[in-house]
């Protein structure tokens, strides 16, 4: 018979078991509520989003394959006319960047992105009966008005209904979008290339008719489908909501504070524009983005350049695209399963400059080693520039640094859009030596800053969990701890 003091200890060591199996059970339904949460999520909204995020790259760099179809000479350009039509969108691009995106939670993501959906398929299409060179350039200033924060709105959109650990996949889906864009678009193009003379047009008037329609429908079916955010969503049940607040409390999202009587909060707002990681990843992203955007519109240019005919290099940048989806796909799901950024960013860089580094090498032997610089191009861009994207919204967590942060950084990323066009330049064909190895610069300096950006957020987590930062407290009112945001000692960087 056991004695009376075994049967205490057996007791105490039940009751010491049961809030163990509770909590391990709790764990386990909040997990499990919470990827139900997450998947309808995904079901609503980033089928809309990724359709709407194809549609704006193609209509943003759909000029490119227009070029193989008489687009020039039906229009007079001459020069480097093309270059200029093709960066002046990012004059209008890059100014409403940032006001839209510190704007967007009064705007209202339900009322911005359908209504600038709409005005940007309706001024692509508009542009399929361009007349002349001014009329082209105005198109091209209103379809990068209507376009400008959109892709950066999106982003942030994001960040209210995903933890930072869910938020790599989800941007690879939007991001990986522009590699779908370009080999969708250059299936799109050949197939258009078989109109030309229908009715008296040109396949470049018929391309960006085609193109616009499916935008316009497309942004007036999202106006019934997105939510401001999680809260006002009348598609979840009060359960989710607070199952939404608490992933939040979480992942220290609610560090700063989001709301003021509906006021921007002016000073989160100079805080974005004084952090370091905000500024040297600005800088970073302009090289990557030099990259995305000199390859999206010339890539069709190039592969001519090597001998190719208009209906055959529609199809032979099919791969290049297809290349650059799967290799991100990859990427991205490691990423967040190791929460983790900058090896990755840094990685896709050093092979894309190893394509750049290809094409600048075999300028003399012939057309198949260059295609296959190119392929290896594609397969460092989309995880360097959309792991860069996905990396500063995951160590912000105050709403208005977060909104101004990501509007700064692609506003800087978007000036390349303006220097990109003419680092390409007609004359140089087809070997365009002094375009890659401006570009092969600017990715890898941006490699070596994203390494940098690591390095150090690695470090200040370690010097948070040494104690090394808890004096920022000292002295502080509730309301002043607060506002500590990222620089709260509790809180630990994504590196």
């Amino acid at each position: 018979m056991a004695s009376s003091t075994d049967q205490q200890d057996e007791l105490a060591h039940d009751d010491l078991e049961k809030p163990q199996i509770s909590q391990l059970e709790a764990e386990e339904d909040f997990e499990k509520r919470s990827k139900k949460l997450v998947r309808k999520f995904d079901l609503r909204l980033l089928p809309i989003l990724v359709a709407l995020y194809i549609m704006s790259f193609l209509d943003r760099v759909n000029i490119g394959n227009a070029r193989l179809y008489k687009f020039e000479a039906d229009l007079g350009l001459t020069g480097n006319d093309y270059q200029l039509c093709v960066s002046i969108l990012f004059v209008t691009y890059v100014a409403f960047e940032l006001p839209v995106n510190i704007f967007l939670k009064k705007m209202g993501p339900k009322n911005f992105i359908p209504l600038a959906a709409t005005a940007w398929g309706l001024v692509s299409m508009c542009t399929g009966f361009a007349q002349n060179k001014g009329q082209l350039i105005g198109l091209r200033l209103l379809l990068g008005l209507f376009e400008a924060g959109f892709f950066p709105g999106v982003n942030f959109y994001l960040t209210f209904w995903y933890r930072r650990s869910e938020l790599g996949v989800r941007i690879f889906y939007m991001f990986t979008a522009s590699a779908a864009a370009g080999f969708s678009g250059g299936l799109l193009a050949y197939a258009i290339g078989f109109m030309d003379g229908i009715r008296g047009w040109s396949a470049w008037r018929w391309l960006f008719v085609l193109e616009g329609i499916p935008t316009i429908l497309l942004g007036i079916a999202s106006y019934f489908i997105l939510a401001n955010d999680p809260l006002s969503a009348t598609w979840l049940d009060e359960d989710e909501k607070r199952l939404v607040q608490t992933r939040r409390d979480l992942d220290n999202t609610s560090l700063g504070p989001d709301d003021e009587g509906g006021k921007v909060q002016w000073d989160q707002v100079r805080a974005a524009c004084t952090d370091w990681k905000v500024i040297v990843l600005c800088i970073a992203q302009f090289g990557t983005t030099v990259m995305l955007y000199s390859y999206s519109v010339f890539l069709p240019t190039i592969i001519r350049a090597l001998g190719y005919s208009g209906i055959q290099t529609q199809l032979l940048t099919i791969p290049c695209y297809a290349t650059g989806a799967v290799v991100y796909c990859a990427v991205a799901f490691l990423s967040d399963k190791m929460s983790r950024r900058g090896m990755f960013a840094v990685a896709g860089c050093v092979v894309s400059c190893t394509g750049y580094a290809i094409l600048l090498g075999t300028a003399d032997r012939g057309a198949g080693a260059q295609y296959a610089g190119t392929i290896i191009v594609a397969a460092g861009l989309y995880v360097a520039v959309g792991i860069g994207l996905t990396w500063m919204p995951n160590n912000l967590p105050s709403h208005y640094k977060r909104a101004t942060g990501q509007g700064l950084d692609f506003t800087v990323a978007n000036l390349s859009g303006i220097v990109s066009p003419f680092i390409y330049r007609t004359g140089d064909s087809p070997r365009y030596v002094l375009g890659h190895a401006v570009t092969f610069g600017c990715v890898a300096y941006a490699g070596v800053l994203l390494a940098i950006v690591s390095v150090l957020l690695k470090r200040e987590n370690k010097k948070r969990e040494r104690g090394e930062r808890d004096y920022v407290l000292e002295g502080k009112s509730e309301a002043e701890i607060a506002k500590l945001g990222d620089y709260h000692p509790s809180y630990r960087y994504i590196w």
